[in-house]
């Protein structure tokens, strides 16, 4: 049974009415509450309804619990009582528009007031995709749809897609694929797991996607999909191949331009012809892994979003990639986060940087008991160019100032 509303219907487009607050608990909101549960979960990628969107014009929205086993999260009269000034471009669809994407500015960072089920009011501080999931329900209730606000309206016809990622990066890259409608029908996240040869086989799927995946695809698999399999890497290929192209880029002092890349797979490791690629500026240069592992999926992500319509209409060129540019990155070792406190500032600072996620920039120091202590350093300064901890955790105590370390050790 369908449950959401025709996008033509007379009530997405009326002011919701406010609940009245005897009524929170009743029989009667707790059947809607219950109906607008059912419609967003018989949706895979909704995240969220507004009463509204099951016809029914009252001031509440619904979002999906963010997490295993989360509850659905209640919001009924909803107001914003306040919100940062800047704003950010975000992709956006909507469960009552099906098929219709976007880009619209919502704030980066907002609060609002609204009663649970329960009749508690709660005040909600919300940031990033909750921030926009906000925001695009109060416009529902308020008669608006993101399609009076977005600019670069697209019509994304569903496709079957299978994703292949198992870090952060792959994460970033799959949030911005179904943030934009590009919802898999399948997520393959365990690359030490067997892989489902089966399951593939009988999905019968469009497009296989893979993003940083611990594990190289056999060409049986690759050649699955009618329309093959593209990956993202980031670098900008064919520079920086292999497992780690990002910690590589921030060690590399003379390296210029960072960004990603999408290839159409063959059974070498990051060879095939280049279907898109795009540099992407970051600032600060160089950064900590995990700000640049994240711009760099975020990145990639949406540049899949661009192409992906393109590619499966077969209007997308190749490109191969010039052999005599290939640079061939290594797997990381522990033992590759050593430092010296006297060794060159810029490579021990690019080490800190780089290997702040794992293994982990450290060194060794010599308390003035003549003891040696390992010592990870969390960040770190160029100072009248000599290198200098910032932020330390000493073997078996707690992350602490370099200066306050040195107090007590040297």
């Amino acid at each position: 049974m369908k449950l959401l509303v025709a996008k033509n219907s007379k009530v997405l487009r009326e002011v919701a009415k406010p609940v009245a607050i005897k009524d929170i608990g009743s029989k009667k909101l707790t059947d809607i509450l219950t109906k607008m549960k059912e419609a967003m979960h018989a949706e895979e990628d909704g995240v969220a309804i507004a009463a509204p969107q099951i016809g029914v014009g009252l001031r509440i929205f619904v979002v999906r619990g963010m997490g295993k086993n989360a509850p659905d999260k209640v919001f009924i009269n909803p107001e914003i009582i306040k919100h940062s000034k800047k704003k950010q471009g975000m992709e956006e669809g909507c469960l009552s528009l099906r098929y219709l994407y976007g880009r619209v500015l919502r704030y980066e960072k907002l609060s609002i007031n609204a009663y649970d089920e329960h009749g508690k009011k709660r005040t909600h501080g919300a940031s990033g995709l909750l921030a926009q999931i906000f925001q695009h329900e109060i416009d529902h209730l308020n008669g608006v749809l993101f399609i009076d606000k977005a600019e670069n309206i697209r019509d994304v016809p569903p496709s079957s897609i299978v994703f292949f990622g198992s870090s952060r990066f792959s994460g970033y890259v799959l949030e911005e694929l179904e943030r934009a409608g590009h919802v898999p029908i399948m997520k393959i996240t365990n690359a030490k797991a067997p892989l489902p040869i089966r399951q593939l086989a009988d999905a019968e799927a469009d497009l296989f996607i893979v993003a940083s995946f611990g594990k190289i695809l056999p060409r049986e698999v690759i050649d699955m999909p009618k329309h093959g399999s593209l990956n993202v890497h980031p670098s900008l290929l064919p520079k920086y191949r292999g497992p780690s192209p990002i910690q590589t880029q921030l060690l590399d002092l003379a390296g210029r331009g960072v960004g990603v890349t999408i290839i159409k797979m063959d059974e070498k490791m990051d060879h095939g012809p280049i279907v898109a690629q795009e540099e992407v500026p970051i600032s600060p240069w160089p950064d900590h892994y995990h700000m640049v592992e994240e711009k760099l999926g975020r990145a990639g992500g949406k540049l899949l979003v661009k192409i992906i319509p393109e590619w499966l209409k077969r209007k997308r060129e190749e490109k191969a990639q010039d052999e005599s540019r290939a640079t061939y990155t290594k797997l990381v070792k522990k033992e590759d986060g050593l430092i010296k406190l006297d060794g060159p500032a810029e490579e021990n600072l690019r080490k800190v940087l780089a290997y702040s996620t794992w293994p982990g920039a450290y060194l060794f120091f010599k308390s003035k008991r003549d003891k040696e202590i390992r010592v990870v350093v969390k960040d770190a300064e160029i100072k009248d160019n000599q290198f200098r901890p910032t932020r330390v955790i000493p073997a078996g105590k707690k992350e602490m100032d370099w200066e306050d370390f040195l107090r007590g050790n040297a």
